[in-house]
């Protein structure tokens, strides 16, 4: 089993969710923080895919 590292962002947007969520904040607010959780997770993925080499073979293997 391969296990990928979580970025820093992602845990600090995870954090202050919690954190909002303990101080019962406003829904606004946790539902900002719950945008900030994704934005971070997409941007981690979109990073971790720009740093894949073009020359690796594809794991999909798409017949058609």
């Amino acid at each position: 089993m391969v296990i990928y590292p979580v970025p820093v962002e992602v845990t600090q947007a995870r954090i202050q969710l919690v954190v909002d969520q303990n101080a019962k904040a406003p829904p606004t607010t946790i539902n900002q923080d719950l945008q900030a959780v994704y934005h971070a997770k997409a941007a981690a993925v979109e990073a971790a895919l720009a740093d894949v080499p073009p020359d690796e073979p594809s794991l999909l293997d798409v017949k058609v």
